[in-house]
């Protein structure tokens, strides 16, 4: 008795080879890139914390939770997350903000948005977290509240 050989499956059989070598995960990741960086800044009120994000904040991109987590566990004064640089910021990503801003208000601190672009803006809006986070236009804005 032979063994038979089983068929690939269809729906790998319509991409190019080398797509077929790749994980599901390894695409999501090409696709998806956020680029997140800190900077502490001095102002005449004391320093805040800045967290600039640029590109696509989603679940596949896991550098946002740990940089908000270690950032919120120093309890800044104030933690500025400037999202003028987001394309693109789904529930996962809103998710790790609002875990940060309770554990910095809880602390007494204050996380606020800076910047969003229509988009982003439009999300906030649906998901109803422009009435649960402080949003403001510039950082400027934000540091005189």
């Amino acid at each position: 008795m032979t063994a038979r050989k089983r068929p690939e499956p269809y729906r790998s059989r319509c991409f190019p080879a080398h797509f077929r070598r790749l994980a599901q995960a390894d695409i999501l990741t090409a696709v998806t890139e956020l680029s997140v960086s800190v900077v502490v800044e001095d102002g005449e009120d004391g320093s805040r914390t800045v967290v600039r994000l640029a590109g696509e904040a989603d679940v596949t991109t896991r550098a946002l939770a740990e940089v908000l987590g270690a950032e919120a566990a120093k309890k800044p004064r104030l933690l500025l997350v400037d999202v003028s640089g987001l394309t693109f910021i789904d529930s996962a990503a809103l998710h790790e903000i609002v875990r940060a801003h309770r554990e910095l208000r809880a602390e007494g601190c204050l996380l606020a948005l800076v910047g969003p672009s229509r988009e982003v803006a439009r999300i906030l809006e649906l998901s109803a977290l422009d009435q649960v986070l402080s949003v403001h236009a510039t950082a400027e804005e934000a540091g005189a509240q």
